[in-house]
């Protein structure tokens, strides 16, 4: 019987590789992985509603704005039609504190509303943020072109 011949094993030869051995620091580094991605969905997921709370601030100044040029408006109309353009969004009707100027032909309005009252139930608790962050939005306008120049 006639023995097989030897030959040099370079060990590049992928029928004869042995499968990946994954140890514990792999299934570490891949932890700690999913746990960044995560952190990060969730300030991205924050960012993206603190922003549409502020967009959405800015659409109620200018309507708080035009409506303070009217000729009869009060400050409770004022805030009224804030709110009007506020409702819809996630409780920003009810939390936005009004604060309208009037100095001469100037009209300003400035809008805030706590950070904890624009982000859903279940993300404020995985969001670093105090009790007293605020998302404020401050617009000033002269009346002349509220109402459009005459």
């Amino acid at each position: 019987m006639d023995a097989p011949a030897l030959q040099l094993f370079r060990g590049d030869d992928p029928a004869v590789a042995s499968p990946r051995v994954r140890g514990v620091g792999w299934v570490l580094q891949q932890a700690a992985l999913v746990v960044v991605l995560a952190i990060a969905t969730v300030a991205l997921t924050a960012f993206a509603y603190e922003l549409a709370a502020e967009r959405a601030l800015a659409r109620a100044a200018a309507a708080g704005l035009r409506e303070a040029a009217l000729p009869r408006a009060t400050n409770e109309s004022v805030e009224a039609a804030v709110r009007r353009r506020l409702i819809g969004g996630p409780s920003l009707d009810r939390a936005t504190q009004v604060k309208l100027a009037r100095n001469g032909e100037r009209l300003a309005i400035s809008l805030s509303v706590p950070t904890a009252a624009v982000l859903p139930r279940w993300l404020p608790f995985a969001v670093i943020c105090s009790d007293v962050a605020q998302i404020e939005f401050r617009t000033d306008q002269p009346v002349t072109k509220l109402l459009g120049a005459r």
